[in-house]
């Protein structure tokens, strides 16, 4: 079976199109996958095809949405915890980072990854976030354990099939972090939020000044404080729509984190999850759901 072309389901192309009630993709899928033939619901093929996804081809998404669960949903609570993923640190991007009362930042190395790029991605996450983990497949562990015997700074977990996190090493906690480098990550909503955090007052400057200085006020701050206020900003700023991602079954709720959604695109979501039963049916209207809304 090809199950790279079941993982289409889950990406931001298709939901986008789900939203607006082309279920083309979908009914194909559901109607050549013999284990999904006899699904009736969208809610349920989701669910189902991400128990295949999760069983013969565990591809970035699936290990997103295993942290999500698992860890975000899991362990925290999307009212005390923040999950963002790619985000820009240097030239790299942490696949995923969870903020609470510190930050961790996962990165993922699938069965299907090379582990060439590591090394430098582990030299700026562990310079940014309180603990970095690598997520691997058990087929990388035996040269991730190599690695992590060279470079002490990051933590081991594997994921199974299962939906399973196990740790093999536990992050240290860091204590040295490269303040330049996290404040490149900061947009500028972010990085004046903390100017004025700090000064008590937006930097008076012409705007073409204000980076330069913003960066000035954060680079001067203890690494402790600066790291407070990294944490805070991305955690405010970039929060997750906890309503809509509440809403979502098990199996997408990486997609409410990790795409840009619309408003509107996330109540349609919602609304074929809930109102679409007729995935099989020859004569099933894929627009329907949509017009009816908007008579």
């Amino acid at each position: 079976m090809n199950y790279k072309q079941l993982a289409k389901m889950f990406t931001s192309t298709n939901i986008t199109k789900v939203a607006q009630g082309d279920l083309s993709l979908v009914q194909e899928i559901a109607s050549s996958y013999p284990d999904l033939d006899e699904v009736e619901t969208l809610s349920d093929l989701f669910e189902e095809a991400y128990k295949l996804l999760c069983r013969h081809y565990p591809n970035e998404y699936v290990v997103k949405n295993i942290i999500a669960n698992n860890i975000l949903l899991g362990t925290h609570s999307m009212n005390t915890a923040s999950m963002l993923s790619e985000l820009r640190i240097g030239a790299n991007k942490a696949d995923c980072v969870i903020i609470n009362g510190s930050s961790t930042c996962y990165e993922i190395k699938t069965k299907f990854d090379s582990l060439k790029r590591l090394p430098e991605q582990l030299a700026a996450y562990t310079s940014s976030f309180d603990r970095t983990y690598v997520v691997t497949h058990e087929v990388h562990l035996d040269a991730l354990l190599e690695i992590q015997n060279d470079m002490q700074s990051f933590g081991i977990m594997v994921s199974n099939c299962r939906n399973q996190l196990s740790r093999r090493i536990i992050a240290p906690l860091n204590t040295n972090f490269d303040t330049g480098l996290m404040f490149h990550t900061l947009r500028k909503e972010e990085y004046v939020d903390i100017a004025r955090s700090v000064t008590g007052s937006e930097p008076d400057c012409p705007q073409t000044e204000l980076f330069t200085k913003c960066k000035d006020i954060f680079c001067a701050l203890d690494t402790d404080e600066a790291n407070e206020q990294f944490k805070r900003v991305l955690k405010h700023h970039r929060r997750n729509d906890h309503n809509f991602i509440s809403n979502l079954p098990k199996s997408m709720k990486n997609l409410g984190i990790s795409y840009n959604i619309h408003k509107t695109n996330k109540e349609n979501i919602i609304s074929s999850l809930l109102n679409c039963n007729q995935l099989n049916r020859e004569d099933v209207n894929v627009f329907s759901i949509h017009e009816r809304k908007a008579v």
